[in-house]
C-alpha cells in the first residue's frame, strides 16, 4: 500500500483530536473548536479554565510546551458530553461548558488515546504521573452523564510506576491494561467484567512494556516503549499466544492507529540508551506484516524532558479509510499538522 505525507497550512496551530464522519473536534491550547470539514473557521466548543498567567506564557509556543498546556483527548459520549483529558485534569462538555469531573484522587496526565470505552458505554482510563516512591496507582470509570469518576481499580504500592493506556479490545469484548516501566513493572492484563478480575497477557521485561494496542480478528499488534533495550514491533497470535517480531525501529513507538488492515505506528525521539536516532517517524504495517517507513521529522534542538520528545500525535477516533491526520510536538516543524493520504486507490470495478 502506497502512501504520502502532506502539510495542511490551514491547520498549524491546532491538533486533530477527533476525526469523526463529517465530525472533527481540534484543540488550541485550553480551546476545543468543532468543524464538518476542517476548514476554516472552526466553531468554539468551550473553554477550559486555567490561570490567567498559564493562558499569557502559553501563548508561547516553548512555554506551552514547557507546561504541558494542552489537550490530549476529546472523546464524543453517548450522553452528548464531550470527555477531555487536559494538562493533569479530566472534565467534560456540557451544554457549551467544560466542567471538572470530581472523583480524581490526584492531578494526573492521561496519554493520548489512552482511554477506552467498553460494550456498557463506560469510560476507562488510568494515572499517568511520575510515581517515583511507587506509591498506588488508580484506574478510573466514567458512566457518562454521570456526577463523578469512579475508582474501578487500584495497583497496590510497588506493583507497577503508572498506566499506558487502557484500550478496548472489541473482538474479545475485553479490556487491556498496559503499565510501566520497570522490567517486573511491564504488564498488560485483560479483564472483561470491568476491573472486577484480570488476566495476565504477559510481563516481566521490557518487551511486554508499550503505550498503545492495536486489534484485529487474528492478533494483537503494539510496539515496544524500551529504555534500555531495543524496540520492537511485534505481532501476537490470539489463539497460541505467540509473538512475532515484525521489525526493530530506532524509536520507541507512543501512539498507534490503523486504516482497514493497515497499522500505523510512532516511534518518537527521546532520550535513553536503546534510542538510536533523534527522529520521530510513522511506519505502516501491512496485513502480510511488511513494515515501511512512511514519514519522519528530525528533533529540534530544545531539550526533551522539558519541552517535550520529539512525537507524533494521531487523532482519538479517524473513521477515514483514505487518510489519516496528525500533529508534531518536539520536531523542526513543531506545531504542524499533517494529513497521510492513500495514494494507490483502485476503481470500484477493478
Amino acid at each position: 500500500m502506497n502512501w504520502t505525507t502532506e502539510r495542511v497550512p490551514e491547520l498549524q496551530g491546532y491538533t486533530v483530536e477527533w476525526a469523526g464522519d463529517g465530525s472533527y473536534f481540534l484543540s488550541r491550547r485550553n480551546v476545543l473548536f468543532h468543524s464538518t470539514d476542517l476548514t476554516p473557521p472552526f466553531t468554539r466548543v468551550a473553554v477550559i479554565a486555567a490561570p490567567a498567567w498559564k493562558r499569557a506564557v502559553s501563548g508561547i509556543r516553548l512555554a506551552q510546551r514547557l507546561l504541558r498546556f494542552m489537550v490530549t483527548n476529546v472523546i464524543p459520549l453517548a450522553s452528548g458530553e464531550l470527555f477531555v483529558t487536559f494538562d493533569r485534569s479530566v472534565g467534560v462538555v456540557r451544554d457549551g461548558k467544560y466542567v471538572d469531573l470530581p472523583g480524581l484522587r490526584r492531578p494526573c496526565r492521561v496519554l493520548r488515546s489512552a482511554c477506552a470505552i467498553d460494550n456498557h458505554g463506560d469510560l476507562y482510563f488510568g494515572e499517568y504521573v511520575m510515581n517515583d516512591a511507587r506509591g498506588e496507582i488508580r484506574v478510573y470509570r466514567y458512566r457518562p452523564g454521570a456526577g463523578s469518576l469512579e475508582v474501578a481499580y487500584t495497583f497496590p504500592p510497588g506493583s507497577v510506576r503508572h498506566i499506558h493506556g487502557v484500550y478496548f479490545d472489541r473482538f474479545a469484548s475485553a479490556l487491556l491494561c498496559l503499565t510501566g516501566d520497570d522490567d517486573r513493572e511491564c504488564r498488560m492484563l485483560r479483564t472483561d467484567d470491568g476491573f472486577r478480575t484480570m488476566h495476565t497477557v504477559g510481563e516481566g521485561d521490557e518487551t511486554w512494556r508499550a503505550v498503545s494496542m492495536l486489534f484485529d480478528e487474528a492478533a494483537m499488534s503494539y510496539g515496544m516503549d524500551a529504555e534500555f533495550r531495543a524496540n520492537h514491533f511485534y505481532r501476537m497470535d490470539r489463539s497460541t499466544g505467540a509473538r512475532t517480531s515484525l521489525a526493530e525501529v530506532s524509536g520507541t513507538v507512543y501512539y498507534s492507529k490503523q486504516i482497514g488492515k493497515e497499522l500505523f505506528f510512532t516511534t518518537s525521539a527521546e532520550n535513553g540508551s536503546a534510542r538510536k536516532a533523534r527522529v520521530a517517524a510513522i511506519w505502516t504495517v501491512s496485513a502480510d506484516g511488511e513494515c515501511v517507513e512512511i514519514a519522519r521529522f528530525q528533533k529540534d534542538p530544545w531539550h526533551g524532558t522539558l519541552f517535550q520528545f520529539g512525537t507524533i500525535h494521531f487523532p482519538y477516533a479517524t473513521m477515514s479509510t483514505e487518510n489519516l491526520y496528525f500533529s508534531v510536538v518536539g520536531v523542526k516543524e513543531d506545531n504542524e499538522t499533517f494529513r497521510i493520504r492513500r495514494t494507490n486507490l483502485q476503481p470500484p470495478n477493478a
